[in-house]
């Protein structure tokens, strides 16, 4: 039997507590007990720490711990309640953790990395996004079993690609951008070649962004905005610049696989994303976009996609498209398949 300790999450509309509720329902729809750690606001401290040992308390036995105990990854726990669930992992015979962040990365702080191999390692199998993520935790010392998913699930309802395959590529392009605004500051500074045809959906935008982006399309709620997204391509940045991603934005960018990319394909939109960036060469051989070393190459390199390279990546789009949206990534990686 499978296990999977499930935080609360209060979802502010971003990606990050989305990704971590897909992951629960997915495993939830699939042979997987979900062990719903309690939260209310209402209740004071102590009573939610004695409803959490409790919860966790009814699975202490052996029975269970024969199963397969699954974490997410950073646990947003106390450290009372993490210690609770330090000494449950123990007693597990199969444990996995999935990563959604690593702050030594994010922050770019490597004094935070030897904490995090520490808890890392206390597993069967750790699942990275990428490549690049893993060798970064291997030369910090994590010696477990790996394996990267690449692009993360994004679950919502079925829908068309609004794509007609058998139609030559059109030279009137959209790009989409979404994300948090306030990050993307290289949207104060669009080349007059993408602004013309960006679409940026978000919060936190600048006055600036307000003024100078010519559609600026204001904030979508996750769920909703897949399916306000009609052709076109997404665009995968961050950071202040537009000739490459720069600071720690643009490191994180090598290493995580950022859930806008998933956004995109779950839309059935293929990607645009910077050619260092850690899932550049699985969205390249994957045939799920394009990849660029600076914004002001797009218009051009999407000019010279042929019909028949548009139709092979708006068919492969479609397929990964289904994938994410019926929670496949997860599941085959768990399962150790493609």
């Amino acid at each position: 039997m499978r296990y999977l300790i499930n935080e609360y999450v209060e979802d502010f509309g971003n990606a990050g507590s989305k990704a971590r509720r897909d992951i629960s329902s997915i495993l939830g729809r699939n042979s997987t007990t979900v062990i719903n750690l309690p939260y209310d606001s209402k209740k004071s401290h102590i009573s939610r720490e004695l409803e959490t040992w409790r919860t966790l308390g009814r699975y202490w036995n052996s029975a269970t711990f024969k199963g397969q105990l699954i974490v997410q990854f950073p646990l947003r726990l106390n450290k009372l309640d993490q210690f609770g669930v330090l000494k449950m992992i123990k007693k597990f015979q199969s444990k996995v953790v999935i990563i959604h962040d690593l702050e030594s990365l994010r922050r770019g702080d490597e004094s935070l990395a030897k904490s995090e191999v520490k808890f890392l390692n206390k597993f069967n199998l750790v699942i990275s996004h990428s490549s690049n993520m893993t060798t970064y935790l291997r030369e910090h010392g994590l010696n477990t079993e790996v394996r990267e998913l690449y692009l993360f699930d994004y679950l919502a309802g079925q829908k068309e690609t609004g794509f007609n395959q058998g139609s030559p590529i059109s030279k009137k392009f959209k790009v989409y951008f979404a994300g948090n605004l306030g990050k993307s500051l290289f949207l104060e500074n669009v080349p007059s070649s993408l602004n013309d045809i960006l679409y940026v959906f978000g919060l936190n935008a600048t006055q600036k962004m307000k003024r100078e982006l010519k559609h600026f399309m204001g904030f979508v709620d996750g769920e909703q905005l897949p399916d306000k997204l009609k052709g076109g391509w997404g665009l995968v940045w961050d950071g202040a610049s537009t000739m490459q991603p720069t600071g720690l934005l643009g490191k994180y960018l090598a290493y995580n696989a950022p859930h806008k990319t998933s956004l995109y394909i779950a839309a059935s939109v293929p990607v645009i994303v910077w050619s260092g960036a850690a899932n550049a060469r699985f969205v390249t051989e994957n045939f799920l976009g394009i990849s660029v070393d600076s914004l002001g190459q797009i218009q051009s390199k999407l000019e010279s996609l042929s019909g028949d390279e548009y139709s092979k990546i708006l068919l492969s789009v479609a397929e990964f498209s289904s994938k994410l949206r019926n929670g496949e990534m997860i599941l085959n990686v768990l399962r150790k398949e493609g």
